[in-house]
């Protein structure tokens, strides 16, 4: 049967099966094929073959044995679940983010599951990669992988940009029968507040305008919706509601045709990543469930 989309895995050691298990799931939600890739950092490797003083053909053998063992780690875990025949495994040695970049660009995937966790030499590569990639991204936290989504909290700017993420988050909230929280921040500072305070006042009208037709739109699909709009820093603001309102998953839109577009919503994910319990969807194009196909 074809396959409606493609799921890579970008895999860190520490969460495999969490990132496995989800995307199980999702690929039965959305009918999907599944690629789990690792990337072992050659900083580990060189460091191990210093060490031991191994050149030539004993190095050789170092890496080959940190890529087998990665392997196995994989297939013991897809074994365990029952999906050995169902998903590919790739293994590579090299330096994680510039290998990752060249694996999101010829993988031809619709959905990347990563975590936040995912590190390289220079640390946290996870906003990088949402950044830079043009797929839609899931990123979990640690220790969660379930699909039970009762509360959707969907940050927008309720611009064109974000009409794919609201349309997704309607039917999301529709499918799983969830509420679905609609956020809408007015970036401002304490200059703008202080200088500028009609200006905000009139931002604050407009998306209270806007985010009341979508909250009417998801009402009119049957999904219980509650808009919300704020000023502030939208990071900021949205942490604290991720503490109040107790979202079992976070929507987020970015249709940029730029890459400034993109590094922009890397970098707003990348500030509350770390700092929130749930995952975090960012939708970057329109995708169909399964019973669609």
């Amino acid at each position: 049967m074809k396959k409606c989309s493609k799921i890579l895995i970008l895999d860190d050691s520490r969460n495999t099966e969490d990132l496995l298990s989800f995307a199980i799931q999702w690929a039965e939600v959305i009918r999907a094929s599944i690629k789990v890739v690792r990337v072992v950092d050659e900083k580990a490797i060189k460091d191990t073959t210093l060490a031991v003083g191994a050149v030539g053909s004993i190095a050789r053998m170092i890496k080959d044995e940190f890529i087998k063992e990665a392997d196995e780690h994989i297939k013991a875990l897809s074994e365990k679940h029952g999906i050995t025949d169902l998903i590919k495994i790739e293994v590579i040695a090299g330096n994680i983010r510039e290998e990752i970049t060249m694996v999101i660009d010829k993988s031809g995937a619709d959905f990347l599951i990563l975590t936040a966790a995912l590190k390289g030499i220079l640390g946290s590569i996870a906003s990088k990669v949402i950044g830079y990639s043009k797929n839609n991204c899931v990123v979990l936290p640690a220790g969660v992988h379930h699909l039970k989504w009762d509360r959707i909290l969907l940050a927008t700017d309720c611009s064109e940009k974000a009409e794919s993420a609201t349309k997704m988050a309607i039917e999301i909230a529709e499918r799983f029968n969830g509420r679905l929280f609609i956020l809408s921040v007015v970036n401002s500072n304490e200059e703008l507040q202080i200088h500028a305070p009609a200006f905000i006042e009139r931002m604050s009208e407009e998306r209270k305008k806007r985010v009341k037709e979508v909250a009417d739109q998801a009402r009119r699909r049957g999904v219980c919706a509650e808009g919300i709009v704020r000023d502030g820093i939208a990071s900021d603001i949205m942490i604290e509601l991720v503490g109040t309102i107790g979202p079992d998953l976070m929507i987020m839109g970015s249709e940029g045709r730029t890459g400034l577009n993109r590094l922009f919503m890397g970098s707003v994910v990348g500030s509350i990543i770390n700092k929130i319990n749930c995952p975090v969807f960012v939708i970057k194009k329109p995708f169909i469930f399964k019973s669609d196909c």
